[in-house]
């Protein structure tokens, strides 16, 4: 049976809440994002489940900072075979201020995602590729674009299945 939990410690400001302002720039909300996943963890997911749990935990993070979420938005600069681009995630600030947050959450190393947050950053969004993989990054990531890796680790069970756990303390 999988088992999700999080934690909140001393990374946190006052009642809990991660501290990211909406006008702080993108090695802040890659810190801030790195903050929070270091105090998640799970056990025993498949794979569709921990896409789904990284993306409602970049969700829940950014609520929490007064960001409102989008999800599967088109970027109508990135076409590829003539097709529209989407992100994963879109985050705006409640307030107003600030910028833009595009974020991508793939297991492999996909150039076409990173070809996406490099559109959206040339556009002034912060862009941010959340990978959950202990395989090595094999592509050049470019200075408007933060990689924040989370180490997932997988087993195969009596079943043969295929199943996934994160430990907390280990995003980087």
């Amino acid at each position: 049976m999988a088992r999700i939990s999080a934690r909140r410690d001393e990374l946190s400001g006052p009642q809990g809440r991660l501290l990211l302002m909406p006008e702080a720039g993108l090695d802040a909300a890659a810190n801030s994002l790195r903050a929070w996943l270091n105090r998640q963890q799970f056990t025993d997911l498949s794979t569709p489940e921990v896409t789904a749990f990284f993306t409602n935990s970049v969700a829940a993070w950014a609520t929490e900072l007064g960001y409102e979420v989008r999800r599967e938005v088109n970027l109508l600069t990135a076409t590829r075979q003539g097709r529209t681009g989407r992100l994963d995630l879109q985050l705006r600030h409640r307030s107003g201020k600030g910028r833009l947050i595009s974020i991508e959450v793939d297991r492999g190393t996909k150039a076409w995602s990173l070809d996406k947050l490099v559109q959206a950053a040339e556009l002034g969004h912060l862009a941010l590729w959340l990978r959950w993989s202990r395989t090595p990054v094999t592509l050049p990531i470019p200075p408007t674009v933060r990689l924040i890796r989370a180490q997932v680790l997988r087993r195969t069970t009596l079943t043969l299945a295929t199943v996934h756990s994160l430990q907390p303390d280990n995003c980087g």
